[in-house]
């Protein structure tokens, strides 16, 4: 791939009811192409500095891996009974994927394209997050109001950390020692000490949160309220919200560039990415980009 200082930032957005993928350029702030994946795409995860990107599918049971050079799918690897949250290691090697329907986790070998292992968790796991430096995967599991660590090295489950009402998005801090965890039917985000593996405080937000995402910075976390429709702003020296900002229709999926300068957010209701300048907190353009834009999880890449 091209050097950090020559690449441009680009979305993979998914389109839930158009069985697609938007390939938006966010230096131009325009839709590039649509890439036809599996049904309902759903679940989304950029392999770190590789050019992998892999889209989850729970009606086709299976996940999607696309070539970001050439924007093409590549590999089609059959998954569990119901993938949804998705998340991928640094140098693209292992997939893991949240399986709703059976209560687990499903790692994957991206180069032999099969699962290895399957590790049980709590009920209807969703959001997932990684790690690297403590080793660890962050399991949200909705239907049981907590998230399971997991250590990668053994690949065995350590602890079940009780936190809101139906937990689904989550967010890590750039050194991993916070993990934020988005409660929808609590309306809030439980803050968790991963050194400690305990929740330290709750934070209240909007109406049906969904996904979030932190700064670069560590000072800020996004949150995607899908019945207010708008985004959270929270002060995490602080952790209280200190704004709102009115988003498109149901937002859902929510990431920030690598600079901090942009936030995007898809909105599932409108079918479209908002692209909001974090320094006025303010949207500043509104990509169209196809039905059911649902982006769950981290959806940016370099190129």
């Amino acid at each position: 791939m091209p050097t950090q200082a020559s690449a441009a930032p680009y979305a993979y957005i998914t389109n839930q009811l158009e069985h697609n993928v938007s390939v938006v350029d966010l230096e131009n702030n325009q839709l590039i192409t649509n890439i036809l994946v599996g049904l309902n795409p759903a679940g989304v995860s950029v392999c770190g500095n590789t050019n992998k990107i892999v889209i989850s599918s729970p009606e086709e049971k299976a996940i999607f891996v696309l070539d970001a050079l050439k924007d093409t799918v590549v590999n089609k690897i059959t998954v569990g009974e119901g993938p949804l949250g998705i998340a991928c290691s640094t140098n693209g090697k292992h997939v893991y994927v949240a399986d709703w329907y059976s209560h687990k986790v499903h790692v994957i070998d991206t180069h032999q394209g099969k699962i290895t292992a399957e590790i049980s968790v709590g009920k209807s796991p969703a959001g997932l997050v990684i790690d690297s430096k403590r080793q660890r995967l962050y399991v949200a599991n909705r239907d049981s109001n907590t998230v399971t660590a997991i250590n990668l090295t053994t690949n065995k489950a350590v602890l079940e950390i009780a936190v809101g009402k139906a937990p689904f998005g989550l967010a890590i801090s750039p050194s991993g020692d916070r993990l934020y965890v988005v409660n929808v039917q609590s309306s809030d985000v439980s803050v968790i000490d991963t050194d400690r593996l305990k929740k330290i405080a709750d934070i209240a937000v909007g109406e049906w949160p969904y996904c979030a995402v932190v700064d670069p910075t560590g000072k800020r976390l996004y949150v995607t309220n899908q019945e207010d429709e708008t985004i959270s702003v929270i002060d995490l020296d602080r952790n209280i919200e200190i704004s709102k900002i009115d988003s498109g229709e149901t937002p859902e999926g929510i990431d920030i560039t690598a600079d901090g300068k942009k936030l995007l957010v898809a909105n599932w209701g409108e079918g479209s990415l908002s692209v909001i300048e974090t320094h006025s907190l303010s949207v500043v353009s509104v990509i169209k980009t196809g039905a059911g834009s649902r982006a769950f999880g981290r959806f940016i890449v370099n190129k």
